[in-house]
């Protein structure tokens, strides 16, 4: 969890409606008071602007659905030129497909509007402390991502499952054969298995769509 007695933090929130940026305002000052430096963005423009002049951001949350560049392509110029920035996207729409397509583009999160002040900032701590946060109950009514859970789970290992919660730690693969006492050769196997498995290209995106399917 993100401490308020830590180093100033510059959040910059993208939003076309004023309302929602200054209810997200007060939420962030609330609990993080004199040490949040906070910038605001009402379109697509004004929001990459902001980030090319404040590189040094901690976190942006991004509306998806802005009024002059679509938010899935401010996510894209954000991750192409910050591919280590924390991006959480915020939207109104949060079908399990859509909150997918978001965390592909490299976000760390999403939140949706309709989510209560108290998961917002649970979400927004979430990531600034260097997870990940998707809400979980959106999937939980889908009986694909159900029958995808099932399928995934019986598809992976016990062992395989413990690789991939040492790589979302951020582990090595050096390090993750010293964690299980295993050799490198072993680890690399694991993580070629786990990567054919969830469809996915790499071990950024392999956490993601592991914490989509609820395997971790």
């Amino acid at each position: 969890m993100y401490d308020r007695a830590e180093c100033a933090m510059k959040i910059l929130i993208t939003d076309d409606h004023a309302l929602l940026r200054d209810s997200l305002s007060m939420l962030l000052m609330d609990r993080f008071g004199s040490k949040l430096e906070l910038m605001h963005a009402d379109n697509g423009r004004v929001a990459l602007e902001q980030i090319a002049i404040h590189p040094d951001l901690d976190l942006i949350l991004l509306d998806i659905d802005l009024p002059d560049i679509h938010g899935f392509q401010v996510l894209k110029q954000i991750i192409a030129t910050q591919p280590d920035k924390r991006v959480i996207t915020v939207s109104g729409s949060d079908s399990a497909s859509f909150i997918r397509q978001c965390i592909s583009l490299g976000a760390a999160g999403f939140i949706p509007k309709t989510s209560s002040g108290r998961t917002m900032l649970s979400a927004i701590e979430m990531v600034l402390g260097g997870g990940s946060y998707v809400p979980r109950d959106v999937f939980e009514g889908s009986s694909a991502a159900k029958a995808a859970n099932e399928e995934n789970s019986a598809s992976l290992t016990a062992r395989q499952v413990e690789v991939l919660k040492l790589i979302r730690k951020g582990l090595s693969n050096e390090a993750i054969a010293d964690a299980l006492g295993i050799s490198m050769a072993t680890v690399k196997s694991h993580v070629r298995s786990i990567l054919d498995c969830l469809g996915v290209k790499n071990r950024t995106e392999a956490v993601n769509e592991a914490l989509l399917l609820n395997l971790l």
